[in-house]
């Protein structure tokens, strides 16, 4: 099966002090071999390099940048910070030669500046967003969305689903599931083991609710799949990241293959 994968990180040092025989442990290019290494033994013909310029590598995007020419399985999402210049930054970053735009929310952010940004350039030539955002934020994001109804979006992390002994906060859950209704909202089917009550320990199996209501609400068109390279390592090895949908059960052939490879082509194109 094609497979692209739609979230990964590719920093210009090391994400982890883990991996003592690892590539990872390399210094500059560490990451990216050991990717490029996975893109062979698993045929990932593309992947979305979402770039973070904030913590261990504040350069991320300029990085990020270098890696695309020589590399085309590479479409890199550079690294836009929110706030009042969100809109002139975003074109900064597409000048540059980013495919897309990464965004991160804190936890703490109300989201306010979802409100009052400028997105109409992103929707008006069909840039791709990536965007990291908590439940509570959702509210503003489907504001955000009715005003720019054609905006393509992909939320990352499952939408970051709250468990507590084991159950999912779904009131939270609803205004992530409440996106569904504008056709070009994607959810990316990563980050399992940061919100899994049983962290390392695989299949996160508590998690499998999140996507029935995932499947329920967006269907198999969709969602992504999106492995979280390197930080996933930590807790998960690649080729766990790539049977967690086949472990749920809960699709058929056709539609992995959608969520594998066909649904990022349409992002894609």
């Amino acid at each position: 099966m094609k497979i692209i994968d739609t979230h990964i990180h590719i920093f210009e040092k090391p994400y982890s002090d883990l991996f003592n025989n690892s590539h990872i442990r390399d210094g500059m290019e560490g990451e990216l071999h050991l990717y490029e290494e996975y893109r062979k033994k698993y045929a990932i013909e593309a992947a979305f390099v979402i770039c973070y310029d904030e913590g261990h590598c504040p350069g991320n995007s300029a990085y990020v940048k270098t890696l695309t020419g020589s590399r085309p399985w590479i479409y890199s999402f550079g690294y836009v910070k929110p706030g009042i210049h969100f809109g002139a930054d975003s074109k900064k970053i597409i000048a540059a030669g980013h495919f897309g735009i990464s965004c991160y929310l804190q936890r703490d952010d109300p989201g306010v500046w979802l409100k009052t940004s400028d997105f109409s350039w992103l929707q008006e030539n069909n840039i791709p967003l990536s965007l990291t955002v908590w439940p509570h934020q959702c509210a503003a994001l489907y504001e955000l969305l009715r005003e720019h109804p054609r905006l393509a979006v992909l939320i990352n992390h499952l939408g970051r689903p709250q468990l507590k002994d084991g159950k999912l906060d779904i009131e939270s859950y609803k205004q992530v599931l409440a996106l569904s209704g504008f056709e070009n909202v994607y959810v990316k089917l990563s980050g399992f083991y940061a919100f899994s009550e049983k962290g390392w320990s695989f299949p996160q199996s508590d998690l499998f609710p999140v996507l029935d209501l995932l499947k329920e609400n967006f269907a198999a068109g969709r969602l992504m799949f999106a492995s979280d390279f390197s930080p996933v390592l930590e807790f998960n090895t690649y080729k766990q990241t790539l049977e967690m949908l086949r472990d749920y059960n809960g699709f058929s052939e056709e539609e992995l293959s959608n969520i594998y490879c066909s649904n990022a082509k349409k992002i894609i194109r």
